[in-house]
């Protein structure tokens, strides 16, 4: 079993989450953490894999110029303008 210092800050979010009913212990909260911080590490991969294939298009002499994309933008978002 591992007995961490949370510091006082993260101590008091703990102990308000658990006080409130959201959670029932320590632990709940840590795991639910883990799982969150897990699930952000997938988008993040996801996302840095999506950047990766846009340049590659890129590079390899795809894509739409800024001008037009811009444009399209602005034609289906108005308010953007």
């Amino acid at each position: 079993m591992i007995d961490a210092d949370l510091g006082p800050e993260l101590e008091a979010i703990v102990l308000d989450l658990i006080e409130s009913g959201k959670y029932a212990s320590r632990a709940q909260v840590l795991r639910e953490s883990e799982a969150l911080q897990g699930w952000r590490e997938a988008r993040m991969d996801a996302f840095d894999a999506s950047i990766q294939r846009g340049l590659a298009e890129i590079k390899a002499g795809g894509g739409v110029p800024a001008e037009e994309a811009f444009e399209r933008l602005f034609q289906k978002y108005p308010y953007l303008r």
